[in-house]
């Protein structure tokens, strides 16, 4: 699937304008405060994903001085869909003139969004490692990102028991049934994502090792009995900190070469080149399951690279015959990309 023409009205900084796209690799150039990273989001929001900072204001998207910002989108392929979002205090999707939901959106056209500190997956926090595993199995599931997401409410609820001091334990039957379930399924994503690395090789500076670290747990081997496990050991270490300690929230994955860190043993660039290859195995496994190949939409795709790096990662992303939206301030120029210059929010 792909983006062939856009349209956003009253969106950021952006001009409107309609504009027709390549199925291919499109690069984004121009000077900082141009209205690149805007575009990005547009699409992210149009996808249905939502604003690239989760706790964005949907209000503050709207171009100053404008009641309300829509975004237009055309999307071709394996079908043809047109979807519409409508930007005031919320977001409203539709798709062909109804009203969808955001997991039904990101049915239609699967994106996979990386920003610069997503891009710092092996230097980064947890938080951007466990988004990649949350990104991939959302496309992969909608039951996913509905037990994610009702296990966040009910993590919420014991957070505010825990501060309240009050016994939290009926909150916890709920979360060991829908924690352990994502525990399972993230390691498989995971697993998936490990061996397709090996289609990539080229662009890995070393051999890496993958390992799913559970959040507070590894008690026991089955994920239900680990969960219920860790629970029990940490209740009271819960109580003294009135703050969860054990569940999906703490996750992780441990990157190793040769059995160091990967944090540890590759410089900023060489970091950068790995994560492009697990970055490019999680869009086939998204591609194996869907049967589409999904967008993916890269901010900054230039940032700490050399030009051997450079020009290894945009071969690959052309490789994989995926639409590519990315941005960067340094013009460049390869077979297979089609260059569109922004300033001052738009299109020149």
């Amino acid at each position: 699937m792909y983006f062939s023409g856009t349209y956003f009205h009253n969106f950021r900084n952006l001009y409107p304008e309609r504009r027709e796209w390549s199925p291919g690799f499109n690069l984004i150039t121009g000077p900082n405060g141009s209205g690149k990273t805007n575009f990005l989001e547009g699409l992210n929001i149009l996808s249905g994903w939502g604003p690239l900072e989760k706790k964005a204001k949907i209000s503050n998207l709207v171009k100053w001085n404008s009641e309300s910002s829509s975004l237009w989108g055309m999307a071709c392929g394996e079908e043809r869909s047109e979807m519409f979002a409508s930007l005031r205090a919320r977001c409203q999707l539709k798709s062909g003139g109804k009203a969808i939901g955001a997991a039904e959106m990101r049915g239609h056209v699967p994106v996979l969004s990386f920003l610069p500190g997503h891009m710092s997956l092996l230097k980064g926090g947890a938080s951007y490692r466990r988004y990649l595993l949350d990104m991939v199995g959302a496309l992969m599931s909608v039951s996913y990102a509905k037990i994610l997401r009702d296990y966040r409410v009910v993590l919420r609820q014991k957070s505010a028991m825990l501060r309240r001091g009050r016994d939290a334990r009926a909150a916890d039957r709920l979360l060991s049934s829908l924690g352990s379930w994502l525990w399972t399924a993230r390691d498989e994503i995971l697993k998936m994502i490990y061996t397709e690395t090996e289609n990539f090789r080229n662009l890995l500076p070393a051999p890496m090792d993958f390992f799913f670290v559970r959040g507070g747990g590894g008690l026991d081997e089955k994920a239900s009995d680990d969960f219920r496990k860790s629970l029990a050991g940490a209740r009271d270490k819960e109580i003294a900190s009135r703050m969860p300690l054990v569940g999906p929230q703490r996750d992780d994955i441990k990157f190793m070469c040769g059995g160091i860190e990967a944090s540890c043993a590759l410089s900023r660039g060489q970091s950068r080149r790995a994560v492009s290859a697990i970055v490019l195995a999680s869009s086939l496994v998204v591609e194996r399951r869907l049967g589409r190949k999904p967008v993916l939409i890269f901010d900054e795709i230039t940032s700490e690279l050399d030009e051997s790096g450079r020009t290894s990662s945009v071969e690959a992303l052309v490789g994989t015959g995926c639409q590519v939206f990315a941005t960067t301030t340094d013009p460049m120029a390869s077979d297979g990309v089609e260059i569109h210059k922004m300033r001052d929010g738009r299109f020149l």
